[in-house]
């Protein structure tokens, strides 16, 4: 027994009193040679028991955690206590040590069941939160899907009324004028329920991404033609093009309602005519929407692209606040950057910045 009494004197000198469990065992006959009094304390909760514990028990249950959970310098274990509903997390960090040629385990454990409890309830949080955001997600979509099917019917009967009053010679200006208020109305109501199902599969992150290399000239030209032109109050969009064009690779559809949000915007908060500027350099193509509106106030500018987020000056003006939330995800879906500047009551800027494609690039 003189090996053991060397080893377990400076052990007991150094470890004896340190408030962490910490157990020595003899290789390779696994006989325990030693546990600290907090180690004695920590298999007596274990073995839930009001006697001594021996180093023989504390062999049995070390045995057995390290037998469950396989071999590891550090790993984490779930003892159930006898006789008890419950149990303790524990993680047992082992040592090898050597004296001579005997070798010794060094095995310091610590009681980490209140961090796991933590651990464990943030997980369920989590899930529980994770389901929620999942009920909400599809209730908007299924709410939003309901209320576009009257809004169909209502527009189809708004336009099959417009053709019989033509045909039967009554569509004197007041039934025109509120008609053309009807449709006027149901196309809002439209925009924002596809602006909330646009950003219900965003944060579901169900939005698909069919990237092509596309033609922003023709993008731009299409929804001008498409959304902003023969405007009631004449305003026009002003294409701005210089340098070679060339084509970027994209999603088209998702290019088509950044603009067309971005120029929309252009033209409600503002009283002239918005201009878009193209910009085909080397080795990228900068997009301009400028107009000279309202503008946005200083402190509204770090927020502007949150979701349902809306400038302090433009209570008067209808909007839900999430169509920007929608471009800067749109535009950085596909690798583009997007920056505003703007001057309150002189107009804003808003700046894209698409690169070449190393492909579209070379045959430039």
């Amino acid at each position: 027994m003189k090996p053991q009494q060397s080893i377990i004197m400076p052990y007991d000198l150094l470890i004896g009193t340190l408030p962490c469990p910490v157990v020595v065992q003899q290789h390779p006959q696994s006989q325990v040679i030693y546990a600290n009094e907090a180690a004695k304390a920590l298999f007596k909760q274990l073995i839930n028991t009001k006697r001594e514990v021996l180093l023989s028990d504390i062999k049995i249950i070390l045995h057995d955690i390290c037998q469950t959970e396989g071999n590891g310098t550090t790993f984490e274990t779930r003892q159930p206590i006898p006789g008890k509903n419950t149990h303790l997390w524990l993680e047992v960090t082992t040592t090898t040590v050597m004296q001579g040629k005997d070798q010794y385990n060094v095995f310091t454990i610590i009681d980490i069941s209140a961090r796991k409890t933590k651990e464990l309830s943030m997980i369920q949080s989590l899930e529980k939160e994770k389901s929620l955001h999942e009920m909400k997600s599809n209730f908007i979509s299924m709410a939003s899907h309901e209320f576009k099917t009257p809004l169909t019917a209502i527009s189809s009967t708004i336009d099959l009324l417009e053709t019989k009053l033509q045909m039967d010679n009554l569509l004197n200006p007041f039934y025109q004028h509120n008609i053309s208020k009807i449709s006027s109305e149901i196309f809002k109501l439209n925009t924002m329920l596809d602006e909330i199902l646009t950003l219900s599969t965003i944060v579901s992150n169900n939005i698909e991404i069919k990237k092509q290399a596309v033609d922003v000239e023709q993008v731009i030209a299409d929804i001008k033609y498409q959304y902003f032109s023969e405007r009631k109050d004449d305003r026009v969009l002003n294409v701005q093009v210089s340098g070679a064009p060339r084509k970027i690779y994209a999603d088209k559809n998702q290019l088509s309602k950044i603009f067309t949000n971005l120029v929309g915007n252009a033209f409600k908060y503002s009283t002239d005519n918005p201009v878009l500027k193209l910009q085909f350099l080397k080795n990228k193509l900068v997009i301009r929407v400028m107009d000279k509106g309202v503008g946005i106030p200083p402190q509204d500018i770090p927020y502007l692209f949150n979701s349902f987020y809306r400038g302090s000056n433009v209570d008067g003006i209808e909007g839900t606040g999430l169509g920007l939330s929608i471009v800067k995800d749109f535009v950085e879906r596909n690798n583009g950057t997007i920056l505003v500047e703007s001057e309150e009551n002189k107009g804003t800027s808003f700046t894209i910045v698409f690169k070449y494609p190393p492909e579209i690039t070379a045959q430039a």
